[in-house]
């Protein structure tokens, strides 16, 4: 399949799966040229009933490489670019291991003694705690040690969203600059899970270990939430993965929030979804 030749292309071949989604890219390796069949984002109106019917407002976008097969509940708001919020804790991660800002998942950062609201994050951490609990001061201290001008050759390689970091390096993806699309972030964990992003693999592998996620016996999603909170607005995302039968489907989903329930609906319209796809069963 198409991702596992160009595996070791590192960001080019994911760049070019959904830079366009409208006409023929080439990836450059150091080894051939390869030409990508660009996949045609096909639009689901019975994924953007069923998100109606349970009251959001939002896209939910699906890539799934062994049919081919990408399609959202809405192509515009698809390829449109939105703060990535705590999303980008995935990307922060692996640049804090691969920077030397954090030697590895188990380094603890002490807690600056700051009450925030959220009590879980009131405690010394290390990374495989804050990921799960996505905790903001952690990854603000992370970006702080790794730099402005590290990050920005991190995003600049990566090509991540429109890679803006502006003047604050510890606020630039929760209301700063930074923006990305759904289609970005799903070619983004895509690279990840396939280990083909410009990182050592030893990081990647450590960031995909503690990504949190659900699972049953016969399938596992692992994904990361995110909600940015601003003057006017408030949108939530939910990215990552899907695995079943050994096959691997990305999703994201973004929504506009307007009360806890619709950021819960982040993860019951995700499931739902899914569900429809046949990538994950109905609850017992």
């Amino acid at each position: 399949m198409l991702k596992r030749v160009l595996q070791k292309a590192l960001s080019i071949s994911v760049a070019a799966l959904f830079g366009a989604c409208t006409a023929p890219q080439v990836a450059d390796t150091a080894f051939v040229e390869v030409p990508l069949p660009v996949p045609v984002l096909t639009p689901r109106t019975d994924w953007a009933q069923q998100l109606a019917d349970s009251g959001v407002v939002g896209t939910f976008v699906l890539w799934e490489p062994d049919s081919g097969r990408l399609q959202a509940s809405d192509t515009a708001r698809a390829n449109r670019g939105y703060l990535p919020a705590s999303t980008f804790k995935l990307f922060n991660s692996l640049v804090a291991l691969q920077e030397g800002a954090l030697p590895d998942e188990n380094t603890v950062l002490p807690w600056d003694k700051v009450e925030r609201y959220s009590p879980d994050w009131n405690q010394d951490l290390n990374m495989s705690q804050a990921l799960p609990l996505s905790a903001a001061w952690f990854y603000q201290e992370t970006a702080r040690r790794v730099g402005v001008e590290r990050m920005q050759h991190w995003l600049d390689t990566v090509d991540y969203g429109n890679r803006l970091i502006g003047d604050s390096i510890h606020l630039f993806w929760i209301r700063g600059g930074l923006r990305i699309t759904p289609l970005q972030q799903i070619r983004f964990v895509e690279a990840l899970h396939d280990e083909a992003l410009p990182f050592d693999v030893e990081h990647q592998r450590t960031v995909k270990k503690i990504i949190p996620g659900d699972s049953t016996a016969t399938w596992r999603i692992q994904a990361k939430t995110g909600w940015a909170v601003l003057e006017n607005e408030e949108y939530g995302w939910y990215v990552g993965w899907v695995e079943r039968g050994g096959g691997t489907a990305y999703f994201a989903i973004h929504l506009d929030i307007g009360s806890n329930e619709d950021a819960r609906k982040r993860y019951t319209a995700t499931h739902a979804l899914l569900q429809r796809g046949g990538w994950i069963d109905a609850p017992h």
